[in-house]
């Protein structure tokens, strides 16, 4: 067991002597990638809308195909993945009030990941959860409508959509009712605890 994986056990024998009961609410990796872009469609539809009929005709579009698209493309998704990580470390490093000391970066697999090293009440976990989504998601929103073109486009389409599974781990906390949460060290999701 690695060290991430026993201080993650450790606070939940902390939780159950104090009284805490806990519930599972974590999702494999691959189905949350899934059900992650199935959240995501419904925003990109809307702003991909926006973009076609509002902003079309001052958008900078490149020329580019083949190899170099998917250079940019591949470029655009490595960025906006590490920003989307550091912003979670960051959500959660304000709302726990104890800074960057709750708040482990690691990479599994080639891809970075955060997780909270602590139980959060259920506001600061979301706020870590969602920090990414508004921060990112919007902000690229915000930036299409300034400079509009084929690299803002794929950078807004690329944040939602690796905020999906955010949205869904950001709804299963919402219908907790007086809990801490527990990020799970592995998956995606949580262990909320509750009296």
């Amino acid at each position: 067991m690695d060290k991430h994986s026993e201080n993650f056990e450790k606070i939940k024998a902390q939780l159950h002597e104090q009284g805490y009961h806990e519930k599972d609410v974590t999702i494999t990796s691959g189905k949350a990638m899934i059900l992650g872009v199935f959240n995501a469609i419904p925003f990109v539809i809307v702003f991909g809308l926006l973009y076609r009929f509002l902003l079309i005709e001052r958008a900078y579009l490149l020329e580019v195909s083949g190899l170099s698209f998917y250079i940019i493309f591949i470029a655009i998704i490595a960025v906006s993945v590490v920003i989307h990580e550091l912003l979670h470390g960051v959500g959660w490093a304000v709302a726990s009030g104890k800074g960057w000391n709750v708040v482990r970066f690691n990479i599994n697999a080639m891809m970075p990941s955060c997780a909270c090293k602590v139980a959060l009440e259920k506001k600061s976990y979301l706020f870590g959860v969602l920090t990414p989504f508004v921060v990112l998601g919007f902000g690229s929103v915000f930036f299409i409508f300034i400079y509009p073109g084929t690299v803002s486009f794929l950078t807004m389409i690329v944040n939602f959509i690796s905020a999906g599974a955010d949205l869904i781990i950001a709804c299963n906390v919402l219908k907790e009712r007086d809990v801490l949460i527990a990020d799970h060290p592995k998956e995606a999701g949580y262990i909320a605890f509750y009296r």
